[in-house]
């Protein structure tokens, strides 16, 4: 099977940071000036794709400036996530793990472009709260599970998830001559993972809470120990820790080494990676949120749709340093998973997934599960 042609190219390379813009304002008084400073530098901007404000001023007819309501002159403001239009630039979030391919998809195959949207990819540390910096406007977007989203919302984070993806991506994995062989015999054990605040911490704790397990990192039954995610591997096959848990690939490198296997999983979860978007952008600009979700339920679709698109982005998450492991076991990664994107049965699918978090003590026992839910959902109208 032929595999189809990215739209952007694999050295298409993600930003590391969004690019900040300056703090000028763009009306119909000062655009003749505008277009006049600019020509003095036309050269230069050029050979960079930085958007200039000429190209603002002038893309779409915005030379001539608008007019709103009563006589009042539309102004175009910079912020400092570019420009408030059809051409700011708007970062997603990409962190490092393979179950992030719909993005990729999404990207590469210029989904979001087709809707207009100028979506950036931009590259952080794993030492960032992505959370605090989605919630803060410095990151429009990123995907991650649901479960472990639900906290930082409960608790005010400017966040709103919006659809699901696939199920199937988290790990809890020991080595092949351990006793441990379900939530039950975990009870005193130390777990490694990659921080308190990952998602494989937080959808674990469910199953062990369920077993009967204090979880509370202080005070519980386990001793948690946060390890740097290319770590994990590695410090369990030397003994340092009984168990380790994370997202894919990094606890099943130990898997495919063949001294390791799986004990859990979420894969009998409906969901797993979702959308989230920063709640202002949500609330201020739904059309655009409804439009780039689409577009990245769109990369979902592709791979869903065949074993050779699939394959096509694995390539790519490799050539592209999205993630740090060999294609081949991306390829098998990305196989296990169960492709179905939605945005109306991931709804369906938060409800149940709060009265099973309860269980943690992470959020109150009291709360409403479907007030929460609409709190941590945003309706955009996705019909699907």
């Amino acid at each position: 099977m032929t595999m189809s042609t990215p739209k952007n190219t694999p050295d298409h390379a993600p930003d590391n940071t969004p690019t900040p813009g300056d703090a000028d304002d763009i009306t119909a008084e000062n655009a003749a000036a505008v277009l006049a400073a600019d020509e003095t530098d036309a050269a230069e901007s050029s050979k960079t794709s930085r958007l200039t404000r000429r190209r603002l001023l002038t893309v779409g007819g915005l030379a001539a400036a608008a007019v709103v309501g009563g006589g009042a002159w539309l102004t175009l403001r910079r912020t400092n996530s570019g420009v408030v239009g059809a051409a700011e630039k708007l970062p997603l979030v990409i962190g490092g793990d393979i179950c992030a391919a719909p993005l990729y998809a999404a990207y590469h195959q210029g989904y979001f472009d087709d809707a207009g949207l100028n979506v950036t990819l931009a590259r952080t540390q794993r030492t960032e709260d992505t959370k605090d910096a989605l919630s803060a406007g410095k990151y429009i977007g990123a995907p991650g599970i649901f479960f472990s989203w639900l906290e930082p919302i409960y608790n005010g984070i400017n966040a709103k998830l919006t659809a699901g993806f696939h199920s199937g991506c988290l790990q809890l994995v020991v080595d092949n001559d351990s006793p441990i062989s379900s939530y039950a015999d975990l009870k005193g054990a130390t777990i490694g993972v990659p921080s308190l605040s990952s998602s494989a911490f937080a959808y674990f704790s469910i199953g062990l809470a369920k077993a009967g397990i204090n979880v509370d990192p202080e005070h519980g039954d386990i001793t948690w120990t946060t390890i740097d995610e290319d770590s994990l591997g590695t410090r369990l096959t030397n003994g340092d820790v009984d168990a380790i848990m994370g997202s894919d690939p990094a606890p099943l490198l130990p898997v495919f080494d063949g001294t390791a296997h799986v004990i859990e999983s979420n894969d009998g979860e409906p969901f797993c990676c979702s959308v989230a978007l920063n709640g202002d952008f949500v609330a201020k600009r739904p059309d655009d949120a409804r439009a780039l979700t689409e577009a990245w339920l769109k990369g979902s679709d592709y791979l869903a749709a065949s074993q050779a698109n699939r394959k096509e982005i694995a390539k790519i998450e490799v050539d592209n340093n999205y993630v740090a492991a060999d294609q081949s076991l991306v390829e098998q990664v990305l196989e296990t998973y169960g492709w179905e994107a939605s945005a109306t049965a991931f709804r369906e699918a938060i409800e149940p997934g709060i009265e099973d978090f309860k269980l943690t003590g992470y959020i109150d026992a009291g709360i409403s599960a479907a007030e929460l839910a609409d709190t941590v959902y945003a309706d955009l109208g996705i019909n699907r």
